[in-house]
């Protein structure tokens, strides 16, 4: 299969130091919160969460520091908040700070036993009054273990308002949210070689966990409503979206000899375009990158990015996306495009 190349157009660059090895050790490298993209780093004994800025002329249009040092951030998951405030999900508790990393409560629980295959992660509800963070549930040392929790407290104190069992257990979880609608909210639930999908919906003091698309990763950017989710091994890629036919395509059957889909965040550049890499192998550090149709996921052309080479897009759902070579975040679209 030979597809047609196009160029990517440089609009801005920036430095995020502690970026790449924030990404090594943990699962919030790259996140969604209530529209907006985020970049968190850790570097100089400080967590740095950086917002992707509107206009496509820069990379960040703000920072939110913390000392990695409070309450295990180095190692846990971090998530922005609405009211300018970082929640951290670290061992066995969440601890909420406010903007001017004061503590503003912190809630505990269990600890997973074994912390590289268990561990947490948070994120506000669609309102931006609720936290939903995954934890441990009662008994885990009991046979059978029921499952992980999915607990819901109120952001301005902590308080305990509704939970809900997971179908995972001792897994390391990644919330995400849809960029246009952050009352749609994902997680995925790596438990060792399985993984596990929901969508969580939280209506009243009631929350739930239901199944979506096949248990496999959501991946990168969602945009009303549309989701793409990946196969671990990266044979397919499929898109999913509430009243329509799932779409999937074999990695065999678009792509040229050899070559699968690789990397953790392809994603929607806009309703009409996804930006994905591909490779012969996971881990590489110069992946091809591929425009697809945002609704049959048929490739349109090849990406090439002048003068850099980057292993995974990511796209950021306003026609743009980045790239990252070590620390360096670099913001790209289309070139000739507007």
């Amino acid at each position: 299969m030979d597809y047609a190349h196009t160029n990517a157009e440089l609009l801005a660059e920036e430095e995020l130091p502690g970026l790449t090895a924030r990404a090594r050790e943990n699962l919030d490298a790259f996140l969604v919160r209530h529209q907006a993209c985020w970049l968190v780093a850790e570097h100089g004994g400080e967590i740095v969460a950086g917002r992707v800025a509107a206009d496509s002329s820069r990379v960040f249009a703000e920072r939110r520091r913390l000392p990695s040092t409070e309450a295990g951030a180095s190692r846990g998951f971090v998530s922005p908040l609405p009211d300018g405030g970082l929640a951290v999900a670290a061992g066995g508790r969440v601890t909420v700070y406010d903007a001017d990393a004061r503590v503003r409560w912190t809630h505990e629980f269990e600890p997973w036993s074994y912390a590289k295959t268990g561990g947490p992660a948070c994120v506000t509800d669609g309102g931006g009054s609720r936290l939903l963070v995954t934890t441990t549930g009662p008994g885990m040392t009991d046979r059978p273990y029921p499952g992980d929790r999915c607990v819901v407290l109120e952001l301005s104190d902590g308080r305990t308002v509704t939970h809900t069992t997971l179908p995972s257990a001792s897994a390391g979880y990644i919330f995400q949210q849809s960029l246009t609608d952050p009352a749609q909210i994902f997680l995925d639930a790596l438990q060792g070689d399985t993984f596990y999908s929901r969508v969580l919906t939280l209506e009243g003091d009631t929350v739930r966990a239901d199944p979506f698309g096949d248990d496999e990763p959501f991946a990168g950017v969602s945009l009303g409503g549309a989701v793409l989710q990946l196969d671990v091994g990266g044979e397919w890629m499929s898109r999913c979206e509430a009243g329509s036919d799932e779409v999937l395509v074999e990695a065999e059957d678009v792509l040229p000899e050899g070559l699968r889909f690789v990397g953790q965040r392809p994603g929607f550049l806009d309703r009409d375009r996804i930006v994905v890499a591909v490779a012969e192998e996971e881990g590489g550090e110069d992946n091809r990158h591929l425009i697809l149709d945002g609704c049959t996921l048929q490739p349109v052309f090849v990406l090439d990015h002048p003068g850099t080479t980057c292993p995974d897009p990511l796209a950021l759902g306003h026609g743009t996306w980045l790239t990252t070579e070590a620390d360096l975040v670099r913001r790209w679209r289309v070139a000739g495009s507007e």
